[in-house]
């Protein structure tokens, strides 16, 4: 296997813990088990609460692949069990319960997204439920006496809804002994997560070193911002790259990113090497290079990681004649105007916008041109114009 200091370099790069000592402490326990000279199990843990994955979603896929890629036995586990828990981990409300049919549905595609970033020929994909449906009411006893009340109440978003006055539920603190409980019976050597399921992962080295197991050394991410370069990115909040998004969608959006946001975009969002990501960032700062080339670079090596070179040279090209030269597409789509229509209700109709709602917003931002020109809601629709509806949407009238 590779030398254990060039894995480290790699295998903690962008691993945060959010305490300096906590790190130091699991670079060494890693370093022990990468100096063990054999393949680790090293496993991340998915739950299928949605149909599609983000660009954040991918953060730890990343990091898993790289351990595939020096050669140690990696594991996609699909929670689907856990997901009728749902994760508190990263909200401070109850998540909504899925069904088991919802759940079905969504694991549906989350292998075939992921398999973009795994080599799906060595990874090993698992359900939690292999192991979590098979626990009697015994068991979960057994395993609830292992934690107190108190412990679980220190989890800062359990605590600030303690004392906000809101509701916590007891089936919610089931989650941490159920991922606890995983990483047991995988017997893993690595558990890959998000700083925010810390308390996760460190429940299961507790219930691997009650059974006797040696405890696992957690690698824990940083959640990656989304497009707006504040809050985390979640399809909820419309600030998303999706792993499904068309090549020209994914690079127009990764061009709207804050240049404050572009490391970090290239250290949690891309499979370059640690040193090339600080090469490009110096070559930005001395002014080598500028921020919108560095930020075309980014762009191109995501869309290249998830479509292939070729479609980020389209996509490019896409970009820059439309957005940067605002020239319309060739493929840009028709639409057949109906006697007195409105530039609202072909906006609508069109699918430029979910709703009318949304679509007058979009006329109040002045998102809504026609032929360069700035319309009214109210405005008609004439034949032989084109309408923008944002920087990376065309409809020509016809």
């Amino acid at each position: 296997m590779a030398p254990v200091d060039e894995q480290l370099e790699v295998l903690m790069s962008g691993v945060d813990y959010g305490d300096p000592l906590l790190k130091r402490q699991m670079e060494r326990e890693l370093r022990e088990r990468l100096e063990e000279d054999r393949p680790l199990r090293v496993y991340l843990g998915v739950d299928p609460t949605a149909s599609s994955l983000t660009l954040g979603h991918c953060v730890p896929l990343r990091k898993l692949r790289q351990f595939q890629q020096f050669g140690h036995h990696c594991i996609f586990l699909i929670g689907d069990y856990t997901a009728l828990v749902g994760d508190p981990s990263d909200k401070n409300k109850l998540r909504p319960m899925l069904t088991p049919e919802q759940i079905r549905a969504n694991e549906a595609t989350y292998v075939e997204q992921a398999s973009r970033i795994l080599d799906p020929a060595t990874m090993e994909v698992r359900h939690n439920s292999e192991w979590l449906g098979k626990l009697t009411l015994p068991d979960i006893i057994q395993l609830m006496s292992k934690f107190t009340a108190a412990e679980m109440l220190r989890r800062e978003n359990f605590r600030l809804r303690w004392e906000a006055g809101d509701p916590v539920y007891l089936h919610e603190f089931l989650y941490a002994l159920m991922q606890g409980y995983d990483a047991y019976a995988l017997a893993c050597d690595v558990q890959v997560g998000g700083t925010e399921q810390l308390f996760n992962l460190m429940a299961g080295r507790k219930i691997q070193e009650d059974a006797g197991q040696r405890p696992h050394v957690p690698v824990t991410l940083p959640i990656l911002v989304g497009l707006d370069g504040k809050e985390r990115m979640s399809k909820s909040k419309g600030n998303h790259v999706g792993v499904d998004d068309p090549p020209e969608v994914q690079f127009g959006k990764v061009m709207s990113i804050p240049d404050e946001v572009i490391e970090q975009f290239f250290t949690l969002g891309t499979n370059l090497h640690p040193a090339e990501v600080q090469r490009i960032m110096a070559a930005m700062r001395s002014g080598e290079r500028s921020p919108m080339e560095t930020k075309k670079l980014l762009a191109r090596t995501i869309v290249t990681e998830f479509w292939g070179a070729e479609a980020a040279e389209r996509a490019q090209e896409h970009f820059e004649r439309t957005v940067q030269r605002k020239e319309v597409p060739d493929d840009a789509p028709e639409y057949a105007v109906r006697e007195g229509e409105l530039l609202i209700d072909v906006v609508l109709a069109a699918g430029a916008a979910p709703s009318k709602r949304e679509a007058r917003r979009l006329f109040e931002q002045k998102a809504v041109t026609v032929d360069g020109l700035v319309m009214e809601p109210t405005t008609p629709a004439r034949p032989g114009t084109v309408v923008q509806v944002g920087k990376r949407r065309w409809i020509r009238l016809v």
